[in-house]
């Protein structure tokens, strides 16, 4: 059986997007989903989902996260986060970290069991600095409890997000410019064949 895979490319001016989605080995379906669109004039929102377990009815849960935040993507990420709790009610439920991309500044909210890092140029020095973005605990559509917008100064850098079926890396010591190859090295050497697996990274 193929195995369902999923690539996306964009470009913003100066952003670059490459974002890659697998399905577990043996599944129809993808519990896991990405979302990269303008929003509020000139920003950027990107979103990785990962619908809980595995099969149909993790991607159904997907889907409806990442329809919601199409259709609400100018307002700001906390009413976002509330919003997608609201319309997974009744799902499988999903994990999420969702980012606002503006001039020089990321805002992001993440929840669940989901991981982000932030690899930033220090241009002066020649530096990179890493970060591990923090996620609430909780599951969207079924217990949402305390959650908060972090904003990260981002003048040039790398922003990655993946699901947890991609197992811990540390992403300072995989950057390309090339952004598709820098992925699927990552999914090559941590995804998880037993789970979906997905992995977004921007460059600025």
């Amino acid at each position: 059986m193929m195995v369902k895979v999923k690539e996306c490319e964009k470009r913003f001016g100066d952003i670059r997007i490459f974002s890659y989605s697998r399905a577990k080995m043996g599944e129809e379906h993808c519990g896991d989903a990405c979302l990269v669109e303008e929003c509020d004039g000139n920003n950027i929102i990107i979103a990785v989902i990962d619908g809980l377990g595995h099969g149909k009815k993790a991607e159904e849960a997907s889907e409806v996260a990442v329809n919601f935040i199409k259709s609400h993507k100018n307002l700001p990420l906390d009413k976002i986060v509330r919003g997608v709790h609201s319309a997974l009610s009744g799902t499988r439920g999903a994990v999420a970290s969702i980012s606002k991309i503006s001039d020089g500044r990321i805002a992001f909210v993440g929840v669940g069991n989901i991981s982000a890092q932030i690899v930033s140029e220090n241009n002066e020095r020649g530096e990179k600095l890493q970060r591990h973005l923090f996620s609430a605990s909780g599951v969207l559509g079924w217990n949402l409890r305390h959650f908060k917008v972090f904003t990260y100064e981002f003048m040039s850098g790398w922003l990655v997000m993946n699901t947890d079926g991609v197992g811990h890396f540390i992403a300072s010591e995989y950057l390309s410019e090339n952004l598709r190859e820098m992925a699927m090295k990552i999914m090559k050497e941590h995804g998880k064949a037993d789970d979906d697996a997905t992995i977004l990274i921007l460059k600025r």
